[in-house]
């Protein structure tokens, strides 16, 4: 019979996958993920809400919020073939200052609340004005 030693057990409850995005000041934003379950299927993503945020640091200043509106912010839209798509115009983009920030992407359905991408977000300056 195998004996179990519990203080040597872990359990990882953290989905998130890292995943770095670098755009451009003053360009359109659009940004597309594909969401599967665990069994590969793709997740009908219309009841999902979500949340993105790019911050200067983990708990610092808010840079970029999920406004729902392209023009003040990140809009995000979940479909039927599990694509989640984050826009946000070029105007407000041009608005953002050219830096390296960090962000995450919060997926809520019903109760379930849970970030399934994060890592950093680089804004990278734009010449042509």
């Amino acid at each position: 019979m195998a004996t179990c030693n519990p203080s040597s057990l872990s359990v990882d409850l953290d989905i998130s996958q890292q995943v770095n995005v670098t755009c451009r000041k003053g360009d359109s934003f659009d940004l597309q993920f594909t969401v599967k379950n665990a069994s590969g299927a793709l997740i009908d993503l219309t009841s999902y809400s979500f949340v993105m945020q790019a911050r200067a640091s983990d708990q610092g200043a808010l840079i970029i919020d999920t406004t729902g509106n392209v023009a003040t912010g990140f809009k995000i839209t979940g479909s039927a073939a599990g694509v989640v798509t984050v826009e946000s115009s070029a105007a407000f983009m041009k608005t953002i200052t050219a830096a390296t920030y960090v962000y995450d992407l919060v997926a809520t359905v019903s109760t379930t609340v849970q970030t399934w991408f994060f890592g950093t977000f680089v804004v990278n300056q734009d010449i042509s004005q």
